[in-house]
């Protein structure tokens, strides 16, 4: 695919009319504007953005042809977006601009980086992993570049889940905004609020270059990209500045903003907490909680897209140590050494746990995947994955691909020790609103994205690791992150940091 191609659409969301002005009005860029500032709208789709400052002015008794039209510059990769967009003006507006203002290339390889004084801009929001292939392999370095991974191969592991939208604010502030110039961008807010890849972004700085956050829109509730599941808000950043938290952050709810002030808790490149006012802090009295280094918090397994292949409903008990498991569509029977109780959301309202799923689990009592002559000695287990072999192989991600390659294409993720740990503390990490840890004792399996667990050699560690972790401080702190209800409610991540890990 040439990388010009009208059907390149790099993450591409148009920013709505009534929002363009709504950015314009809350910045002051229109005025800046009239007073002679530069404008630049880097990723700038079909100009909407642009063109929302003429009909600004214009809304304001402003004659087009008193505007400052010449101070208006942007870049375009989509070659479709970017002739409607001199088409539409010409014929709605009859504006000729000349050829440097605007260019049809991509911003993050432009052969000269002009400086502007104002970047104005709706960045792609898309993940690197997501990206389409011959593109990745283009901009993969520009990550690198731009202080957005501190490793190229991390782009392969964790850091495949950083957004581009990360990339662009970073190059354009660093390349194409003036000394103390400002930005606004709409943006997924999980560039400010996720854990993980997003950390590396939030240190705010490009090589020696420093920039501020100072001024947040979260926009959750107002709906602005129709049928767009990430959250996202504008955003209000300037250069050659050092961030003074709290910063203003202003949340939308039925239909008014909220005054609210967000700050990082604990360190500088942490999640955003969102809280009511300046100096509140919900982990101000707060004392880490102290942990084994192996009992790091984890995720739940991981199937890769292929529950029906591991999950199931029923189990029965045979004799000579086999047992057979079912599910909708898979009957068989294997040796039970491989077959352990999963953990249902029901079994967290009971007081007697009684398991209602289970998992197959194809490892070694070394925790490692079976090889090929350990499964030659379990003709059924082996004849089921062989049956199974090419949904598996199809299984997609960097890290379930390695082990594809290395000919584990039977493997899970998430599987370790610490699966067989003899108790676990466990919570619901996805979609929830409280935080509710439970333990489980024997070998429980946790699954991925639903739940998460904390791994204990102990009773009497369980009891007290998850006694320390109802502290009513924690759900405040995870409250004020505003994941409640999301995939990332209470993720490992957000636990680890508070937690200190020890010998």
């Amino acid at each position: 695919m040439s990388l010009k191609e009208e059907q390149l659409k790099v993450g591409a969301f148009f920013t709505p009319l009534e929002w363009a002005v709504f950015a314009i009005a809350q910045s002051g860029i229109f005025e800046k504007w009239i007073e002679g500032a530069t404008i630049f709208d880097p990723t700038m789709g079909e100009g909407g953005l642009l063109e929302a400052l003429l009909l600004y002015g214009q809304s304001k008794g402003v004659n087009i042809n008193k505007l400052p039209v010449n101070n208006l510059y942007g870049v375009e990769l989509n070659t479709g977006f970017f002739v409607a967009f001199k088409k539409r003006m010409r014929d709605q507006y009859s504006i000729e601009f000349s050829e440097n203002q605007f260019l049809n290339s991509d911003i993050l390889f432009l052969k000269q980086d002009l400086k502007f004084d104002i970047l104005f801009g709706n960045p792609p929001w898309q993940n690197y992993v997501d990206l389409p292939e011959e593109y990745k392999l283009r901009v993969k370095d520009s990550f690198f570049k731009y202080g957005l991974v501190e490793d190229r191969r991390k782009l392969l592991l964790g850091g495949s889940r950083i957004d581009i939208a990360a990339l662009i604010i970073q190059k354009t502030i660093y390349c194409n905004l003036k000394a103390g110039g400002e930005a606004w961008f709409f943006m997924p807010l999980s560039l400010l609020l996720n854990e993980g890849a997003s950390m590396q972004f939030r240190k705010f700085t490009i090589c020696e270059t420093r920039y501020a956050l100072r001024k947040v829109y979260d926009l959750e509730k107002a709906e602005v990209f129709k049928g767009v599941n990430t959250r996202y808000g504008l955003v209000n950043f300037k250069r050659d500045a050092i961030t003074n938290y709290p910063v203003d952050y202003q949340y939308y709810n039925n239909g008014i903003f909220e005054q609210h002030y967000a700050r990082p808790l604990l360190d500088p490149t942490n999640s955003l907490s969102i809280l009511p006012e300046k100096k509140a802090d919900p982990l101000k009295d707060f004392n880490l909680i102290k942990i084994p280094k192996k009992s790091i918090p984890r995720q739940g397994l991981n199937t890769c897209g292929a529950n029906d292949i591991y999950f199931f409903d029923n189990y029965k008990l045979l004799e000579g140590g086999y047992c057979q498991i079912s599910n909708r569509r898979n009957t068989l029977r294997v040796p039970r050494q491989f077959v352990f109780p999963l953990i249902d959301k029901t079994n967290f309202k009971e007081e007697l746990i009684v398991p209602k799923k289970w998992v197959l689990l194809p490892y070694t009592l070394e925790n490692k995947p079976l090889g090929m002559n350990e499964l030659l000695k379990y003709p059924t287990l082996l004849a089921y994955f062989n049956l199974k072999r090419e949904i598996l192989i199809k299984r997609k991600g960097p890290y379930i691909k390695s082990l594809i390659n290395r000919g584990f294409w039977w493997a899970l993720l998430g599987v370790g020790e610490y699966n067989f740990a003899s108790f676990k503390i466990v919570w619901e990490s996805y979609g929830r609103k409280l935080f509710l840890p439970k333990i489980f004792s024997g070998q429980w399996q946790a699954g991925q994205s639903l739940q998460s667990f904390i791994p204990c050699e102990s009773e009497e560690e369980a009891d007290r690791i998850c006694k320390a972790l109802g502290d009513k401080q924690i759900m405040e702190y995870l409250l004020s992150l505003k994941m409640d209800g999301t995939m990332n409610w209470a993720q490992p991540g957000k636990i680890k940091k508070l937690l200190i890990l020890e010998d």
